[in-house]
């Protein structure tokens, strides 16, 4: 937990506009992290990649990211998804009509539920989405931007960009192990797939790869994770840029060593 500060104030020192956290139930807690890197940061958004309506109430949600918003003078920003990773405890994915209700419920108890003042009565949200219902419903008028997770070969954000028509900004969550050292990448980036790819069904029918690959194959490590030297990586920053991106957030592990990775990103991004 020490180590959050330190990592968030290499992220806003190399020029990002954004930090967030994924909210998964195996790992930290993500509201206690938010808090520091909250506190650590002065410029970027800062919130969860991706929270879901599975375990909190609403309002508990809705309590969490206004505080978040209140320490960091309006910073906070609201990323949800239907959950991941839940399969051992018996709970399969929100239906998406149950996200959208949470950023309605969350954005009401911001406007007036609270015995104290939010600084602000709304935040912007971004939903982590690659199914067609999810997508569809996220173009409803509740979300800001829709942002594909395990994007990096351009096809099916192409054809994401198809399906939403430009009713919705469109970004993409990209899946990052980079290194000096290419194949040490590679493997990091293969650790990385091997825990999502039996739960990425739509993409996995695109590219006509079976979920349950292993070993997985450079083939199909290339069509969801940025894994390779900087180099690698800069040139599939520049194919997404060009399929019309309108963000692009690194997540995952970023690296062996995370805080040479956010010095690398940062140089890419610029």
């Amino acid at each position: 937990m020490g180590r959050y500060p330190a990592l968030a104030d290499a992220v806003e020192r190399h020029s990002f506009s954004e930090l967030t956290v994924h909210d998964v139930v195996w790992w930290r807690p993500v509201w206690p992290i938010l808090t520091l890197v909250g506190a650590s940061t002065e410029r970027v958004l800062v919130g969860p990649d991706v929270t879901h309506p599975l375990l909190i109430h609403p309002i508990v949600t809705a309590a969490n990211l206004a505080a978040l918003d209140e320490l960091t003078d309006g910073r906070a920003i609201l990323g949800v998804g239907r959950g991941s990773l839940l399969e051992p405890l018996g709970i399969p994915p929100a239906p998406p009509a149950e996200v959208a209700r949470l950023v309605r419920e969350v954005q009401a108890h911001l406007a007036g539920s609270f015995s104290w003042k939010p600084p602000r009565s709304s935040v912007g949200v971004f939903v982590g989405a690659f199914g067609p219902q999810m997508l569809e419903l996220a173009c409803t008028g509740w979300a800001d931007e829709v942002r594909p997770p395990g994007v990096w070969d351009v096809r099916f954000f192409e054809d994401v960009r198809a399906r939403i028509a430009g009713r919705v900004r469109l970004g993409c969550e990209v899946w990052t192990a980079i290194d000096r050292d290419r194949d040490r990448a590679r493997d990091l980036g293969r650790e990385v797939l091997a825990r999502f790819l039996p739960a990425m069904g739509v993409m996995t029918r695109l590219y006509g790869v079976d979920p349950l690959e292993r070993p997985i194959t450079d083939r199909t490590l290339d069509l969801f994770v940025a894994a390779g030297t900087p180099a690698d990586v800069a040139r599939g920053v520049e194919r997404l840029v060009a399929a019309g991106a309108a963000t692009i957030t690194f997540s995952g592990r970023l690296g062996h060593d995370p805080l040479w990775a956010i010095q690398a990103l940062g140089e890419i991004a610029q």
